[in-house]
């Protein structure tokens, strides 16, 4: 009745809420974060505490955009939602037309707590979940998002993936122009990553020596953040709480980086170190050009190898005639054998002579 209609006349989702769904899912919407579900695949959710927050928080929008879901949660008037309970239904609404659906945490080995133990704090953004039986909206749960949104839309990113896939499979047939093209993206990607990679470590080092933990970028390494997401938020900054073997640590640390930096500065300048940094781009993207010419079909192929080169050699002596190299030196001991025995009669010449 409110799930997604089959009939080719009906809309897929319901119309009066899903104004509401793009408007949670959207970029000034809640955060959402990809788990594993028991027995299927990977799948996206929100926290309702979240939800409730975004909702009380954007009166103003909702009665703007999605007016006809408030009318329908919130009768007779569909006024603005106040308190949690109006959260609530709204938010039972959205289950119940199939947006989404309450889950749970579900470790893989679940263990009983011990007796006098403590017990574990709860997971923020857990990274496996499982269907509840009882689909009633409560703010602290997890809810898992169903609304796959415009199917036009995913086509098209479909049939970019394969696109892609095609034209990676068909990379020794393109031209050498594109080739070295995606060679130098390629590098100039990797240079830029690893160049933010220890651009932010340095910051980190010289701000953890004086006691606060500053970073660019916190997100960008995170394995459950979007691409967009891991570069959100631009910076972290919080003081650190050491004790004095800390303190001791930072001050060693602090001593040693200043005498690495005098000793380096004795014997080389920041124009060394750009002419290295410049001269070894330059080689790196020499090299993977010169790979790439070199491949079979290209202007320039590979050099030939050592066997290559001798059996050239040996076919170019059998065509002109010439002798190979043992053949050579069986000549020059045969001619000095005869040198030898012409000397011989010489000196019993020499030695009747005389007397």
């Amino acid at each position: 009745m409110f799930g997604r209609k089959k009939q080719n006349d009906q809309p897929e989702w319901d119309q009066n809420f899903e104004p509401l769904m793009k408007l949670l899912l959207g970029k000034k919407g809640i955060k959402t974060k990809s788990a594993s579900e028991v027995g299927k695949k990977k799948v996206d959710y929100f926290r309702g505490k979240d939800f409730k927050k975004f909702i009380l928080e954007s009166t103003d929008l909702l009665a703007k955009k999605c007016q006809p879901a408030l009318n329908a949660a919130l009768p007779p008037n569909g006024e603005a939602p106040e308190t949690e309970k109006d959260v609530e239904r709204i938010g039972d609404e959205l289950i119940q037309r199939n947006f989404c659906y309450k889950a749970m945490y579900k470790p893989i080995n679940p263990t009983k707590p011990e007796s006098g133990s403590e017990k574990k704090p709860a997971k923020k953004w857990p990274d496996r979940l499982a269907r509840t039986p009882q689909q009633k909206f409560d703010c602290e749960g997890f809810y898992v998002i169903t609304y796959e949104g415009d199917s036009g839309m995913q086509h098209f990113l479909l049939a970019l993936i394969i696109g892609g896939v095609l034209l990676a499979c068909m990379f020794p047939v393109w031209p050498m122009w594109a080739k070295v093209g995606i060679w130098y993206l390629s590098v100039i990607f990797l240079s830029l990553y690893f160049g933010v990679l220890i651009l932010r470590m340095i910051i980190f080092t010289l701000f953890w020596i004086v006691g606060f933990d500053f970073w660019i970028f916190p997100n960008l390494n995170d394995e459950y953040c979007g691409f967009l997401d891991s570069f959100q938020p631009f910076y972290s900054w919080e003081k650190r709480k050491d004790d004095a073997l800390m303190l001791l640590v930072r001050l060693g640390s602090l001593a040693i980086v200043a005498v690495a930096v005098q000793q380096i500065a004795e014997t080389h300048s920041l124009a060394d170190v750009q002419d290295f940094v410049t001269s070894s781009y330059i080689d790196v993207l020499d090299w993977g050009v010169e790979k790439l010419t070199a491949l079979p079909g290209s202007d320039r192929q590979a050099l030939p190898s050592l066997e290559q080169i001798q059996k050239e050699h040996d076919s170019e002596n059998d065509t002109n005639g010439t002798m190979s190299v043992e053949e050579l030196n069986a000549k020059e001991a045969a001619e000095e054998d005869d040198d030898d025995s012409e000397e011989a009669p010489k000196e019993d010449e020499v030695e009747v002579s005389a007397d």
